[in-house]
């Protein structure tokens, strides 16, 4: 497996996402990093350029590329992994890093998803299906960022409509990442590799949009407190994920894995290796995004 491989990164503009681009572009991988906004990619790109330049590391053109994609929006996920499919002969990586945490809900989109469990769940679970074909001609390695909450999950209020709380929503959505990572593994052995990857806790104390994205009342002042405390810089994270997608030239000994950084967790992760509740997930994923009908 040669050095020259195309890794997507979906939340590229957040912290964690654009840390992987980083640590990626050095080692000379082709990096495409997705966002819903072209002109915030752009500007991330010439971050990123600058950082390696500083780093007196050069890129060639497409190197770094990018691909508008709004995961809240399965009509966008669709023709964004079409564009996929057409620009790109080989994936053999793709991180999926999105994390939308959003205050005073429930929020309804258009499609009547709620907005969160769209964009954290539904949004990336759609754009790997589609890419399904190239993941699989490429040996690929889908790495779910994910964190370790542990919350029960409603099935009659999967999308946590009801008496919503925001970080709980939230953290739903992370317990799903975890489910959909094991149950892709079990699913698609022998075809591409699939593992799970919790970055610890890594805030971007520097970032100015930073203090929007707080929880309101104590779960705020909570995060806060942590983030003073306890939060390392993004590129912590960085450098273990391009050691996962570069350093394994066998990708199925590590496929239904989880790692914290650069440590594998040896012990099972009850999400991620409920073979029960993932198939349910799984299938109920492949209704609510089209996939199928009943």
């Amino acid at each position: 497996m040669t050095n020259k491989q195309t890794i997507l990164i979906a939340g590229a503009t957040g912290n964690i996402g654009r840390a992987a681009t980083v640590a990626l572009a050095k080692r000379g991988a082709q990096v495409v990093m997705l966002g819903r906004s072209a002109d915030k990619l752009k500007a991330k790109v010439g971050q990123v350029g600058a950082e390696l330049s500083e780093a007196q590391i050069e890129v060639q053109d497409k190197d770094i590329d990018i691909l508008v994609i709004d995961f809240s929006n399965m009509n966008s996920v669709s023709l964004a992994a079409e564009e996929a499919m057409k620009r790109f002969t080989k994936i053999n990586g793709l991180i999926l890093s999105v994390g939308a945490l959003i205050q005073n809900g429930p929020n309804i989109l258009p499609s009547g998803h709620e907005v969160m469990f769209a964009t954290n769940v539904m949004g990336p679970f759609l754009f790997t299906e589609l890419l399904l074909k190239r993941l699989e001609e490429s040996d690929g390695l889908v790495v779910h960022v994910i964190a370790p909450f542990d919350k029960e999950i409603d099935w009659n209020d999967l999308e946590s409509i009801r008496n919503h709380k925001p970080m709980l929503a939230f953290n739903r959505t992370k317990v799903f990442n975890r489910m959909i990572s094991g149950e892709s593994a079990r699913r698609y052995i022998g075809k591409f590799s699939s593992i799970a990857f919790d970055p610890a806790y890594v805030i971007d104390k520097t970032d100015p949009e930073l203090k929007e994205r707080w929880p309101s009342g104590f779960a705020g002042f909570f995060w806060r407190i942590m983030t003073i405390l306890f939060a390392k810089s993004p590129a912590i994270a960085g450098e273990p994920i391009a050691n996962l997608m570069l350093s394994h030239r066998d990708r199925s000994e590590i496929n239904g894995a989880l790692f914290k950084l650069d440590k594998r967790v040896e012990k099972p992760d009850k999400a991620m290796n409920d073979e029960v509740l993932g198939k349910r997930l799984w299938e109920k994923l492949v209704l609510l995004t089209g996939l199928t009908t009943e």
